[in-house]
């Protein structure tokens, strides 16, 4: 039964995750969610409060914790959902499962996991020449000699719609097999599922479930058909044949490069933004403002209900100094339902512009209080501004902590008075576009203090501010899930969001050397932002589809990192690297460019992993081959690496921070 409290326990969403995990939400909840088999066994998951709705909490559990039990049903006791439709293949100790939430009797949630149908295991798939190749094994040998009959050895292509097949002869021994069929035969619209004889071909061996938004493989047009290769949600392979669609691919960017618009208008959008933040500032103060809230610390985010660096930063910080202060995170704009991220335990949450329904005027009108070269810009609105300079000049006492150069610029002219302004600096020094760089130096002075997250930045702070306190404060690594790496699964690693800053096209580019020379070795890249389509491209012309997958965002990055066997950093520059230490921390050794800045402070060459010269990406697949081919030296960097990470541990950053706290208060 599911622990629950006084009101009703009823499940609102039920959904599968990266075909990984079981994510409930509901209301009526307890602490914990119980799910139990037989009455004998159970397993127990911690629920967090992660939605909008102050009743709602959810929990996220590893579907793997049900299937190492084998095929049975597990329940939950709660109400199921009205609606839901939820499927996955996972790997119980007897092979594959089928885990399906289910409504049971009386209307309770269940999952239940049973035996899927005998598959045949693809361990290779490639579209080349027009024509789909696959090769693979038996999933279980004990029928081998059965499957092995004239009858099975033929790759069949079977329409859902109708049971029409188009069937090519397989080469099938010793429990493998392997198949060419042209897929120009597949001449008919609809969903072609693939066989070998009667075994429902997947990849469900692998250890990388949820295929289905991961793995895309080439497709190929002939006669006016576009045939699409895919994987199901049951990581089943299948070809979908449809009308050409004829959508252009997508535009190159060039990595710098301006926009006409910011070319064109951006003197302008300045020149407006400077004259309304003398304004704003020049204004009285609001006549009826709260009372001073002298130990109150404040942390102002973009949006803290997205994915990102910077709010997982955020959110530790908040967490860190939450037992000895009142903590307030502030949300500049809201666009989800329910945060990325939990919010951490004891600290508020508030919105300055919530845009989930922007519809008046103000909306359509751009900011003018955001400085327009900053990055935030897109995201602000006049209606955004007004909020937001409310929210400021009616703060009294306590501190301001704002977390990028806008946002430090608008601290340092509204802040209430009695407030402690602390600018914090995540990118470095000679990034920023030469207009923000101006009011930077023009401004920054008023604020009580700055962090940096690198020593070169301090220095540069400090001959660029005279007189302005400058502090390196390094980011802490929070605590992710999942063991320390084995360093045995042939899988790289790397994570961020996916733009011209992280440079991943230049990691791609490496990967081929590296394909070339280990062709069973896999580069798994996660993270979501605009470069998407074009790394896809990218990787889809160089044949690499089977060997560099874009894994999109995801929760468990501790888990990620803990079931590969090197990080990799590509980035074109970057304020400290926290990623570096988080993958550290999961004892990964780490190639990464020596860039602007932040991986040489943290990076110790050659003892916990290799720098390479800044943008080299032929030094950058040297270093991946080095330490692929020497594993000695491979786990020698991990335990270095593990050691290193614990310098960066939140607790002793936090104090560092309480330390600023109480220095400021005094002044």
């Amino acid at each position: 039964m599911a622990a629950v409290g006084t009101a009703r326990a009823v499940a609102r969403r039920v959904e599968i995750v990266e075909g990984r995990w079981l994510l409930i939400a509901g209301t009526g909840l307890g602490a914990e969610l119980v799910l139990s088999r037989d009455g004998a066994e159970s397993v127990r998951v911690e629920l967090c409060r992660a939605a909008e709705r102050p009743d709602e909490l959810e929990a996220e559990l590893a579907l793997a914790d049900l299937a190492a039990a084998g095929a049975g049903m597990w329940e939950t006791g709660i109400e199921a959902p009205p609606r839901f439709d939820a499927v996955a293949i996972v790997v119980g100790p007897d092979g594959p499962l089928r885990a399906r939430p289910i409504r049971a009797a009386g209307g309770r949630l269940a999952v239940a996991l049973e035996p899927p149908a005998p598959h045949a295991e693809a361990r290779r798939v490639r579209v080349e020449d027009g024509a789909l190749l696959v090769e693979g094994e038996v999933e279980g040998r004990a029928d081998a000699d059965a499957v092995e009959a004239p009858a099975h050895a033929r790759l069949v292509a079977r329409r859902r719609r109708d049971g029409a097949e188009v069937a090519v002869p397989a080469d099938l021994r010793n429990g493998r097999f392997g198949a060419r069929l042209e897929l120009v035969r597949l001449a008919s619209e609809g969903v072609w599922d693939m066989w070998l004889g009667e075994r429902r071909i997947g990849a469900h061996l692998d250890g990388l479930p949820g295929k289905k938004n991961v793995v895309v493989l080439p497709s190929h047009r002939a006669g006016g058909l576009e045939l699409q290769p895919y994987y199901t949600v049951e990581d089943n392979l299948s070809i979908r044949v449809a009308g050409a669609g004829g959508r252009p691919p997508a535009a190159a960017t060039v990595p710098g490069a301006e926009s006409r618009r910011r070319r064109l208008l951006g003197r302008v959008a300045v020149a407006v933004h400077r004259a309304a933040l003398a304004l704003a500032a020049a204004l009285p103060a609001p006549r009826a403002v709260p009372a001073p809230e002298p130990g109150k610390v404040r942390i102002l985010l973009l949006h803290a209900y997205g994915l990102g660096g910077t709010i997982r930063i955020g959110f530790d910080l908040a967490a860190g100094l939450a037992g000895s202060h009142e903590v307030e995170l502030i949300s500049l704009i809201r666009r989800r339902r329910a945060p990325f991220f939990p919010f951490p335990e004891g600290v508020a949450v508030s919105v300055v512009d919530d845009q989930r329904a922007r519809t008046g005027l103000l909306d359509r009108l751009p900011s003018v209080l955001i400085h327009p070269d900053d990055y935030a810009y897109p995201a602000a609105s006049l209606r955004t501004d007004i909020a937001l300079l409310r929210r400021l000049r009616a703060l009294r006492g306590g501190a301001l902590i704002t977390t990028r150069p806008a946002f430090n610029l608008l601290a340092a002219r509204l802040a209430g008075p009695g407030v402690a302004t602390i600018g914090q600096e995540y990118m470095h020094f000679h990034s920023h576009r030469p207009r923000l760089a101006q009011d930077i130096g023009r401004s920054y002075g008023r604020l009580d203090a700055l962090t940096s997250l690198t020593a070169a930045d301090e220095r540069d702070y400090e001959r660029a501010l005279p007189g302005l306190r400058v502090q390196r404060m390094p980011n802490a690594v929070p605590r992710l899930g999942g063991e320390i790496a084995g360093l045995d699964a042939k899988v790289v690693v790397a994570a961020g969001r996916l733009e011209t800053q992280k440079g991943f096209d230049l990691l791609i580019a490496a990967w081929e050397r590296v394909a070339a020379s280990h062709p069973d070795w896999q580069l798994r890249i996660y993270g979501s932002g605009p470069r998407r389509d074009e790394l896809r491209t990218m990787i889809v012309e160089r044949g690499l589809y089977d060997r560099v997958l874009l894994m999109g965002r995801t929760r468990h990055m501790g888990e990620a990192m803990a079931a590969a066997s090197l990080f990799v950093l590509s980035s074109r520059f970057e304020g400290f690297g926290m990623v570096i230490v988080e993958a550290m921390s999961k004892g990964l050794p780490v190639v990464s460019f020596d860039c602007p800045r932040g991986p040489g402070e943290i990076l110790r060459h050659r003892v916990d992993g290799i720098l390479v010269p800044d943008g080299d990406v032929e030094a950058l697949a040297d270093g991946i081959l080095e330490l692929i081919d020497d594993e000695p030296r491979r786990r020698r960097y991990g335990v270095a690496a593990a050691e290193n990470a614990r310098s960066y541990a939140v607790g002793p950053v936090a104090e560092r921070w309480e330390e600023l706290l109480r220095e400021l208060a005094k002044s």
